[in-house]
């Protein structure tokens, strides 16, 4: 039995090798042949080619995000013989979804072919179920539809985006705050005067600007491949950017406006992707026809019909969340600090990120000092767990608490995954409510945070260095405490 596969979740750093790890070793517990491909932060690794996967059995995909190469998979998707499921998935029970994956092609039968010595082989099971190609792949013709899976497809859509930006974002944030850090407090924010940080504020603007069109462009990139990416990245701009309605008024909608279009503009690529033409325009079609009547049809569309019933949307949420205070701020902070934690760095963590780096764009500047308080509070969390109750850790948690520990300090999440992983029953509600803790501190108190990054690394572009500080202090120590109280103690002390 020879099963290949391809692993990638949203940031492309944790979730993509533990599940590429975890199918390798299931496979080889079972005497199966396996190859898995990680499409993560640094690139394609292990790369399928195309006689990899021609060979295979089994195609598994453990994937978050629009993938690259899956048109390589167009042959076994028609014939069933591929199953798409998240890292998550993979992660927490490989066993099940190699199970999964053999009941496609009617594993029993396929295990007892390759083992001829078997006393007697199962009777032949019942035609096996289909599998889907991924969300926005390629499917048998006949059978494709552009509005197939609609859910999955706007999910994966959505964490492609996202995992396409972040490193935009890192850029931007980073720099920003560095050059922010040595500027004084005036009315319009952080001033900075300093010719050097003057410079290094530029180019961190230049990544913050990028933001939107990247994520406009690979989200519509992920629901229609490579011919929506140009028309993309041209919307995103576009709404990220003043236009004028035929009202006269001044309107840009920024994430909102971004997120709607590039969903408009995968749906309406994947049309024209449809349309029988003859093979000396089929062609230019990707390249010509396809961005360029993407670009005017969905660029008047916004301008002349969807901008401004935006922007009034843009204009009720800037006021609403603006005009928080007290109890129902706290409420809101409290809220983005479970969602931070619940899946540390994934679909949901990304919810949170995406709608505070919306309101930073409206200058409201109060939920993204609440997430990114929260971003660094579960791995912080799980590091102080895990060097001070001994009797509940062993060595191999403590050195992960170290790791852990250093990732929190820089605002990164998924350095709590290993923990959870591990143990989520006693991981989860730890972090969960120390994260809400310290969000819900940073609402009560009001701190901006002017950089769309978390962690002590950014504390100098807050609002409040020293109550930022203590408020990833004291979630850390809550969701430790509560890390501490759960876990049970090991079978031998170490």
């Amino acid at each position: 039995m020879k099963i290949v596969g391809v692993s990638a979740c949203t940031v492309g750093i944790a979730h993509t090798y533990m599940a590429k790890k975890a199918m390798e070793e299931e496979c080889a517990k079972r005497g199966f042949e396996c190859k898995v491909e990680a499409q993560g932060g640094m690139g394609i690794e292990d790369e399928l080619t195309q006689e990899d996967v021609d060979s295979a059995d089994l195609v598994i995909e453990t994937i978050d995000v629009g993938i690259e190469g899956e048109d390589r998979f167009e042959a076994k998707v028609a014939e069933g013989r591929l199953l798409k499921v998240g890292t998550a998935d993979a992660i927490a029970n490989a066993a099940a979804v190699l199970d999964q994956a053999l009941a496609l092609i009617g594993g029993a039968e396929a295990v007892a072919a390759e083992q001829p010595a078997a006393a007697e082989a199962p009777e032949p099971a019942a035609e096996p179920a289909k599998a889907t190609a991924a969300p926005g792949g390629p499917k048998p013709a006949a059978k494709q539809s552009i509005f197939a899976e609609p859910g999955k497809t706007l999910l994966n859509a959505f964490n492609t985006g996202v995992s396409y930006f972040i490193p935009i974002v890192v850029i931007g944030g980073v720099f920003l705050a560095f050059s922010l850090a040595s500027g004084t407090a005036g009315a319009n924010g952080m001033e900075v005067t300093n010719p050097f940080m003057v410079s290094l504020n530029t180019i961190g603007m230049a990544g913050i600007s990028m933001m939107i069109p990247v994520l406009a462009a690979y989200i519509a990139y992920s629901m229609a491949g490579k011919p929506a990416l140009a028309p993309g990245f041209v919307l995103g701009y576009l709404v990220n950017n003043a236009v004028v309605t035929p009202s006269g008024s001044s309107v840009s909608t920024g994430f909102l406006g971004a997120m709607i279009m590039a969903v408009i503009c995968g749906y309406f690529v994947r049309w024209m992707k449809t349309w029988k033409v003859n093979d000396t325009i089929n062609t230019i079609m990707p390249i010509l026809i396809i961005p360029i009547l993407t670009s005017l049809v969905l660029g008047m569309a916004y301008i002349y019909i969807l901008a401004t019933p935006l922007g009034y949307v843009m204009d009720w949420l800037t006021a609403a969340l603006g005009s928080l205070q007290g109890g129902s701020a706290v409420v809101l902070g409290l809220v983005i600090g479970v969602m931070t934690a619940f899946d540390m760095g994934g679909p949901i963590n990304k919810t949170a990120s995406t709608f505070t780096m919306a309101l930073m764009a409206s200058s409201i500047y109060g939920p993204n000092g609440m997430f990114r308080v929260a971003v660094a509070v579960p791995p912080l969390a799980c590091g102080i767990a895990s060097l001070i109750a001994r009797n509940k850790f062993d060595d191999a948690d403590r050195q992960m608490g170290i790791s852990a520990i250093f990732m929190g300090c820089i605002g990164i999440t998924e350095g709590a995954i290993p923990f959870a992983v591990k143990d989520l029953a006693h991981t989860l509600p730890g972090i969960c409510i120390g994260s809400a803790v310290g969000a819900g501190l940073a609402a009560f108190q009001g701190i901006d945070c002017y950089v769309p990054h978390g962690g002590f690394i950014v504390a100098l572009a807050t609002s409040n260095v020293g109550l930022f500080c203590l408020d990833i202090v004291i979630g850390a120590l809550v969701g430790a405490a509560i890390l501490v109280v759960m876990k049970p103690k090991l079978d031998k002390a170490n």
